[in-house]
């Protein structure tokens, strides 16, 4: 890499519970990546360790300039974004092992065509049409109640979740 990157090992890089992507540079201090501001952090708010695709997401929005297995290539003056936005899917809060039967669910209620059935994290999400997110809230909760509708009592933890990316994305 460059000199003009600041490399980090991956694990300082990570969510917390409100979406937000931070560096921890000391044990008890955190800089938002997406903001450049500063927090005390305790670790009560770590949310999980960072994926490939939200670093594809903070690459695109300048704060990252490449990452690996093993470091977070950071830029040392990103540009931040002129608005954040938010990625919606829902969540049927049922671990990865669960794909093939959610999939058949969705496949018996003639909601394939619809939906994409994925694997994020250790969970089953569905998102839009080939795997697009929903583009807001509203669109997310009309396909969580036609979902409850449809399928029944096997949605009924079916959540809308999103994650914060950039718009421009």
């Amino acid at each position: 890499m460059t000199l003009d990157t600041i490399p980090v090992p991956r694990h300082r890089v990570f969510v917390l519970l409100n979406g937000a992507f931070v560096v921890q540079w000391e044990e008890n201090r955190i800089q938002d990546l997406m903001t450049g501001k500063y927090y005390a952090y305790n670790g009560e708010d770590y949310g999980s360790a960072i994926r490939d695709y939200e670093l594809a997401q903070l690459k695109a929005a300048g704060c990252v300039v490449e990452y690996d297995a093993g470091l977070v290539y950071l830029s040392p003056s990103p540009t931040l974004p002129k608005e954040r936005g938010r990625s919606f899917y829902l969540h049927t809060l049922q671990p990865k092992q669960e794909l093939q039967r959610i999939v058949r669910l969705l496949r018996e209620a003639g909601l394939l065509d619809r939906y994409a059935v994925l694997v994020r994290e250790d969970h089953v999400v569905i998102r839009g049409k080939d795997g697009i997110a929903f583009s807001d809230f509203d669109e997310a909760e009309r396909a969580r109640q036609l979902l409850v509708k449809r399928i029944g009592e096997a949605m009924m933890g079916l959540a809308v979740a999103f994650v914060e990316v950039n718009a421009e994305i």
